[in-house]
């Protein structure tokens, strides 16, 4: 099974190249490093150069479309310095990506059980400052997540798409020198190994997580809800990481299905209460 990893800077791929002793692979158009079934491509920096190396990756690959797909870098945080419980260097599994300039969000499957905390990303056309900080959701920021996912989505299913951020400033720092950007990076490289593992024990087949019991209650949420396909796929995957996670039964959601929807937007606003529980596990 192929390992994909998009790396937007240099800096951030040195760690990695030298922790998996890659090469560099001089067929390709783009900065490609590879050996054996893990292979980097250094995307540069920005929603659509993420995007398009992403996708460029995933299909010059042999097997791409059997691949894990990963954005690993550094990012902001909208928490002020020494004000909560984030610092510099943590690490995060994303759980939800939002496109600040169109208002999109994107869920990626988080089915396997890895050591790192979830976190929401903000991808932003600019570098962020303090003083912007309420501007966005609470979280992290970086410029590629969300091209990567929306490029990377187009081939492969969402729980083979992971995107981790090692937290490097707290919209307070103009510049990191590369030196900095490599050693936070680096810090991060065991976790993000195990996060690799564990994505690899995810299976697309075999038996579902999910009942008989399940899939009536989603059918019937799905109908209540006037939920779209999309919609009603991403209830099922939100119910099938419950279980996962938690190794628990599906919550008692049938107040859900008692619900009189009589707009799209009432239904969208259920759905998220639904999301919010399901993401407590």
């Amino acid at each position: 099974m192929p390992i994909l990893l998009a790396v937007a800077l240099h800096p951030e791929a040195r760690p990695v190249i030298e922790r998996f002793r890659l090469k560099q692979d001089a067929s390709f158009a783009l900065p490609v490093f590879r050996r054996d079934e893990v292979w980097l491509a250094v995307t540069g920096t920005g929603r659509m150069k993420s995007a398009i190396a992403t996708a460029y990756l995933v299909t010059q690959v042999e097997k791409g479309e059997n691949a894990i797909l990963f954005n690993l870098g550094i990012a902001g945080h909208t928490q002020k310095a020494g004000e909560g419980p984030v610092e510099v260097g943590d690490r995060f599994l994303v759980n939800k990506i939002s496109e600040q300039g169109t208002g999109r969000s994107f869920y990626p499957d988080l089915l396997a059980r890895t050591p790192l905390a979830e976190s929401a990303v903000t991808t932003v056309e600019r570098p962020l400052v303090r003083a912007d900080a309420d501007s966005v959701e609470p979280g992290l920021i970086d410029m590629e997540a969300a091209g990567f996912y929306q490029a990377g989505a187009a081939f492969l299913p969402p729980h083979r798409i992971g995107c981790v951020k090692v937290v490097s400033d707290h919209l307070e720092t103009p510049r990191l020198d590369k030196n900095t950007v490599g050693e936070l990076i680096a810090g991060a490289l065991d976790d993000f190994e195990e996060t690799i593992a564990a994505y690899r024990t995810v299976s697309d087949g075999g038996r579902d997580v999910l009942t008989d019991a399940d899939v009536r209650i989603v059918e019937r949420l799905r109908s209540r809800l006037r939920l779209t396909a999309s919609r009603h796929r991403m209830l099922s995957d939100l119910v099938r990481a419950y279980k996962l996670h938690t190794g628990s039964d599906m919550p008692d959601l049938s107040k859900f299905t008692r619900v009189t929807i009589k707009t799209k937007q009432e239904g969208d606003a259920q759905f998220e209460r639904i999301r919010d529980i399901l993401s407590v596990g």
